[in-house]
Parts: structure tokens; C-alpha cells; sequence
């Protein structure tokens, strides 16, 4: 069984959509440019946006003027959970995760140890796969992570002065996190998945 992210949009109660999130990011505003479209004066032209990676969803607010609320709290950043309640504008938006038999992941299984996919960024589309005991992640002459390998095990370690290096949307510890397959990294523009087997 695999879990399939939805979104179910209320309006004063009453259900006006449901939608399955795509596989990547879901732009969320005012402009009918939006894959989903909020027609309120309190919404923002550009409100907000929803990145999907396998069964995981992250949402992320654009500076929005009257900002977006996940459980009641004012959100920048969140990755999230079955049942999260999303409130933009006048809308009502609750997450699901329903359970989907059979299906098949849209990224490839990595053939070898371990590798990083580029979802998005510069280099987006491209596996690199870690055979080297330290990769370096950001542009070149001025990385922003170090990507280590002890073992089986990697661990993700932000450089000194880099302002945020996220994992799974939360911020990476000054002294490194052991990454798990399928975890999704942040550094500045860029968003990688990693996969080991």
C-alpha cells in the first residue's frame, strides 16, 4: 500500500474541491495561473505552495499578506501530517493521506548504494550518485552542506555561515543528521531527495 496526498478545499463549510497533489510543487493563490485558484481579496496573488515528494508534502507560505494557518498557528514553513487543517483566506483546506494499492513511485529506484536526485534548481533531473567519502552540495567555490559517508550511514552537516540547510523542511543541527532514504534537502534554491539501498 502507498499513501496518496490529497487536498479537500472548503468554503463556509461546504466541500468546493478535492484534488490529489502532484508530484512536485502546487502553486496556491488568487491568479487563475494557480493549479489551485483561491478567488478571495484575502488571498494573496501568490499565496503559497505545496511541494510533493513520494507520499510527503511540505507547504511553504510566499510572504503572503494575510498569511497562511496550519492548526490554528501562523506557518512560513511546514511539512505536512494526515488531517493538517490549512486555513488561507476564507478557505478551509484539509491534508489527507489515502492509502493507494499498487502503485508505482514516480522516481526510479537508484541502482547501486545511494544517490541524490535534483528536484528542482539548476541541475534539476539529475542523479548523482555518492561513491566519494564527502560530496559537497551548492554552487561551486562556495558549498553550503557536506554531504559525509561513515559506513552505510551519511550524514548531512550545514558549512560554517551558511544561513539554512533544511531536511524534510526542518533545519539541519550544526553538528549533522544522519539521513534516511527518501529524505528531501534544502540548500538555498535547490531541493534534492535522497535514496539508498
Amino acid at each position: 500500500m502507498e499513501l496518496m496526498p490529497s487536498l479537500t478545499v472548503k468554503l463556509d463549510h461546504a466541500v468546493i474541491k478535492q484534488i490529489s497533489l502532484p508530484q512536485g510543487d502546487l502553486s496556491i493563490g488568487r491568479r487563475n495561473t494557480h493549479g489551485l485558484v483561491l478567488e478571495d481579496s484575502s488571498v494573496s496573488a501568490d499565496h503559497a505552495t505545496i511541494f510533493t515528494v513520494g507520499p510527503d508534502s511540505f507547504l511553504k507560505d510566499l510572504n503572503s499578506t494575510n498569511g497562511t494557518f496550519i492548526n490554528n498557528r501562523r506557518v512560513n514553513k511546514h511539512h505536512l501530517k494526515d488531517g493538517d487543517t490549512i486555513v488561507i483566506g476564507k478557505h478551509m483546506i484539509v491534508y489527507g493521506q489515502d492509502a493507494v494499492a499498487d502503485a508505482t513511485p514516480n522516481t526510479p529506484p537508484v541502482s547501486g548504494e545511494a544517490a541524490l536526485f535534483v528536484l528542482t534548481g539548476l541541475n534539476s533531473g539529475r542523479r548523482i550518485d555518492l561513491k566519494a567519502p564527502v560530496t559537497h552540495l551548492g554552487k561551486t567555490g562556495r558549498p553550503a552542506a557536506l554531504l559525509t559517508r561513515v559506513g552505510e550511514r551519511f550524514t548531512l552537516m550545514p558549512e560554517d555561515g551558511v544561513e539554512e540547510v533544511l531536511r524534510n523542511g526542518k533545519p539541519t543541527p550544526p553538528g549533522g543528521i544522519i539521513l534516511e532514504s527518501g529524505d528531501l534537502i534544502e540548500v538555498g534554491d535547490t531541493r534534492l531527495q535522497f535514496y539508498q539501498r
